[in-house]
């Protein structure tokens, strides 16, 4: 029964704890909701096959020169990269039906998230669009669930709207054990309306870029069905069918 399930979690408050869990053995999840993990899950709802995270700009052009039939996708500081066929904003995908395509994408802080967290046994991306999806997914497997989650956060730092993701997870979960920093997202989730979430670092700058409506896009709790799982054997990850 879920009840009898153990489920224990933690989360790293910023990018510079990552390399400080043993990741094996555990599930990965890993959220950047303005707008990395947004974005991706547009992309595959559209009908793109796969996404494959680099970590530089060099590396995704390399590979498009390698086979031309990838797409770019990504951003470095918020703007559009040259040369590549899409930005961040998950806007760039809606109403769209694409035909399989595979994505390689590169993002200031959203990919590197993903490539930190290698050595966990599963990787899943989340956002503030399909968290009780992640949810319902992860109470799926196994016995127990042993889960780091890791918000992408901004330039090494913390970020608002992904540790509010992490606790908007949590509470879709059953959760046994609580680590300091689980404990902190839960209580950021449960004391700060999702509005206030516009009022952020990351948000701030993409209301100067006048992309309001990425954030009404992308704060949009609990919308989406989609489940992205990545593996980092091939380095290539899909949305769950």
């Amino acid at each position: 029964m879920q009840g009898e399930k153990r489920v224990t979690v933690e989360v790293a408050l910023s990018p510079a704890e990552f390399g400080k869990y043993d990741l094996k053995g555990k599930t990965a999840v890993i959220i950047d909701v303005l707008r990395f993990t947004t974005t991706l899950l547009a992309a595959l709802e559209a009908g793109m096959s796969e996404f494959y995270p680099v970590r530089t700009v060099e590396e995704a052009l390399d590979l498009k020169k390698q086979d031309p039939s990838l797409i770019l996708q990504g951003e470095r500081e918020f703007m559009a990269v040259p040369g590549f066929d899409y930005g961040n904003s998950p806007l760039c995908h809606v109403g769209k039906r694409y035909s399989g395509e595979r994505l390689v994408c590169t993002t200031t802080n959203g990919t590197n998230a993903i490539l930190a967290a290698r050595e966990a046994e599963q990787v899943v991306l989340t956002s503030i669009r399909s968290a009780k999806a992640a949810a319902s997914y992860l109470m799926e497997q196994g016995d127990d669930l042993d889960l780091i989650i890791f918000p992408a956060g901004l330039h090494g730092r913390f970020s608002l709207e992904d540790t509010w993701c992490a606790g908007q997870l949590l509470s879709h979960l059953p959760v046994t054990e609580w680590g300091d920093g689980a404990k902190a997202a839960k209580i950021l989730f449960e004391r700060m309306p999702i509005e206030e979430l516009r009022n952020g670092e990351d948000a701030t700058i993409l209301k100067k870029l006048n992309s309001e409506q990425d954030l009404d896009y992308c704060l949009a709790p609990d919308t989406s069905t989609g489940v992205i799982i990545w593996d980092a054997q091939t380095g290539w990850g899909r949305l769950l069918d």
